[in-house]
């Protein structure tokens, strides 16, 4: 632990933080892309760049739709 004196907030997210390199090394590792969500579609990138590697066509709909 960094500090002591932090609060439960700030420890989540660095807990969080910890997490998201830990899977954003895993698949760099694995030469896997990285699924992200952006305006209601899945995007996949590249671990290491970033770049767009494939959009998912069909955007996320509720029950409701």
């Amino acid at each position: 632990m960094k500090n002591e004196n932090q609060t439960l907030t700030e420890k989540a997210v660095e807990a969080m933080r910890a997490s998201v390199r830990t899977v954003r090394d895993e698949h760099r590792r694995r030469n896997r892309p990285l699924a992200t969500w952006e305006d209601g579609k899945v995007v996949y990138r590249d671990a290491d760049s970033g770049q767009t590697v494939h959009e998912d066509s069909v955007p996320y709909r509720t029950k409701s739709e």
